[in-house]
């Protein structure tokens, strides 16, 4: 079971990664993945600093996606992208899967809503 964390543990969690910064293609990528997801303003996670705060009002939840270093070499940066998950409008967060593709972001998003509105159809819809 993952560790809960408040808000300010999980920013000091992401703050000890090794961060690169997000490019426009790179943010540009992981907004078109879903529309479930959102990028939400914040003045503590900027794209620059190497997170990006987005959230999921259909699945309440947050998400802050760090860029992290996978492997750095003299010639060529690897990046690896850690997804910490929010609940309860962010009060709780936890982390969550950690990829190395760019284009995994997107797709965990697609599943993570599709998982919901299978939840909802068989369950029926949250308050």
């Amino acid at each position: 079971m993952a560790t809960r964390m408040t808000p300010s543990e999980m920013l000091a969690t992401a703050r000890h990664l090794k961060r690169l910064p997000f490019t426009e293609a790179d943010l540009a990528m992981i907004r078109s993945g879903t529309p479930a997801v959102a990028p939400k303003l914040s003045a503590k996670y900027e794209p620059s600093e190497g997170f990006y705060y987005l959230a999921a009002p259909s699945l309440h939840m947050e998400f802050v996606v760090v860029k992290e270093v996978r492997l750095r070499l003299p010639f060529l940066t690897l990046p690896r992208y850690v997804i910490l998950m929010g609940f309860e409008h962010g009060e709780t967060w936890e982390i969550g899967p950690t990829v190395k593709r760019l284009r995994a972001v997107p797709y965990i998003f697609q599943r993570m809503a599709a998982a919901d509105s299978w939840l909802d159809s068989e369950y029926g819809r949250k308050k």
